[in-house]
């Protein structure tokens, strides 16, 4: 099943937008991933001509979560070595 643009609320998609520049500044962004239909909502960063992940999920409040997520996973990470 595909995401059409009658499936994205403007008003969800411009408060995202608004998330993620406030997180990631000016390149803050948010896409669309159709493969992946549970978690088909993406937010990161538009830098270079390319999307960088940083979060995904079924709406945007879970790809922000996932995100910050991945930030705690990382540190933990980076912490243990």
């Amino acid at each position: 099943m595909m995401l059409h643009d009658q499936d994205i609320d403007p008003g969800e998609a411009d408060a995202a937008i608004a998330e993620a520049r406030r997180r990631w500044g000016p390149a803050g962004s948010i896409s669309v991933d159709d493969l992946y239909p549970r978690s088909r909502l993406l937010v990161g960063e538009l830098r270079g001509g390319r999307f960088w992940i940083h979060g995904r999920g079924a709406t945007w409040a879970a790809a922000f979560a996932d995100a910050d997520a991945r930030t705690m996973r990382a540190s933990r990470r980076k912490a243990s070595h």
